[in-house]
Formats: structure tokens, sequence, C-alpha cells
């Protein structure tokens, strides 16, 4: 199925974790940890590099501007959420 006239892409395993953690919790700030913990199943403070990495591949994927991202949000300092609406 097209999304916004996209044709649809193919997600990671990975990806997908990340996604359906942040739609799971839509609308909460989820801290980096909560998120290494939910998408690779590490416990402690896992590392931001890797979750931004990810957040940055699954934005160019469901993003219409992913530099000007609208559905996964950053909240600096603290994590991530999927906005409420676009």
């Amino acid at each position: 199925m097209e999304v916004d006239g996209n044709p649809p892409k193919r997600l990671t395993q990975l990806e997908f974790r990340l996604l359906y953690t942040l739609m799971v919790h839509r609308g909460q700030v989820l801290p980096t940890e909560t998120l290494t913990e939910s998408v690779w199943g590490y416990t402690g403070e896992g590392s931001r590099e890797l979750v931004r990495g990810l957040v940055s591949r699954l934005r160019a994927k469901i993003e219409t501007d992913p530099h000007n991202p609208r559905r996964v949000l950053t909240v600096p300092g603290v994590g991530y959420m999927l906005a409420l609406r676009e």
C-alpha cells in the first residue's frame, strides 16, 4: 500500500522494533535506555549513537522530509517519541 503517494518501504527487524516500540508508547517520550532495551534487548545505558543511527535510518524511510521530522521526534537530552499527529 502506498503512503503519501510513495511506494512502500521495507523495514529491517531493528527498524520495525523501534517503530513498534514508539507506536505502542505513542505521544510518550522514551529515553534512549528504554529504546535500547526494547529494540536490542540490552539493559543499562546502551549506546546513544546506536539509537541515533537507527532513528535516522527509520526517519529516512517513513518521514516525508527526514531532516525536518514530523513523526519521530527528538526530545533533546531525553529520548524520542512518535508524534500524536503529523
